[in-house]
């Protein structure tokens, strides 16, 4: 990163309306120097602004690997993969990026750039199942992520069990008539067979 990037990320800093404040518990460590309490925190600061510069830089970069593998498309298969390959680059890290950077494309949600892996395959995996409200919820609040989804799918196995109750209930409901449907069958065949025999005994004599 050269010196001009770092005063960018200080200027940006510095416009921010709010300013920072540390969640750390200083005091839970018994850290009470307001100087050590400042510059910690001036430091948190900074290495938040530099995450979010690089993270924007993660996004930067799926985009131009999406381009690239759109190119490379229409020349054989393989070809995008020996691309990336000749330059080094791990495959698991090249696809992630592009469903970063495609998830960006389809929720046009800025927080999707700073997602962990772990975020981004759960929503690739669950596009259809999940409810927008949900997805802002989940990218919007990183550090609660992992207990959001955790809710989802909480939530989601409860549906389901529903689901499976109502099912069950219906599937009750249409047997219990059959029953009913099927005595009320065999008592007319009864009496069918009743007024047969009473016509053929008739008949005998």
């Amino acid at each position: 990163m050269d010196r001009q990037e770092l005063l960018n990320i200080n200027k940006n800093r510095k416009m921010e309306v709010e300013s920072y404040h540390s969640d750390f518990d200083f005091d839970k460590y018994e850290i009470t120097d307001e100087r050590i309490i400042r510059e910690v925190t001036q430091t948190e600061e900074d290495i938040q602004q530099i995450g979010k510069f690089m993270s924007k830089k993660t996004l930067e970069l799926g985009r131009k690997l999406k381009r690239v593998q759109e190119i490379l498309s229409s020349h054989g298969t393989g070809t995008f993969v020996a691309w990336f390959n000749s330059m080094g680059l791990d495959k698991n890290m090249v696809y992630r990026e592009i469903n970063r950077w495609e998830q960006f494309q389809k929720y046009r949600n800025p927080a999707i750039a700073e997602a962990s892996i772990r975020t981004l395959e759960y929503i690739k995996k669950n596009t259809d199942k999940l409810e927008e409200t949900e997805i802002v919820e989940i990218l919007e609040n990183p550090a609660e992520s992992a207990k959001k989804i955790k809710e989802i799918e909480k939530k989601g196995k409860e549906e389901i069990k529903v689901n499976f109750d109502e099912k069950i209930q219906k599937l009750s409901e249409k047997i219990e008539k059959a029953y009913k449907n099927i005595e009320k069958w065999e008592s007319e065949i009864n009496k069918i067979k009743s007024k047969s025999n009473d016509f053929n005994k008739e008949n005998e004599k």
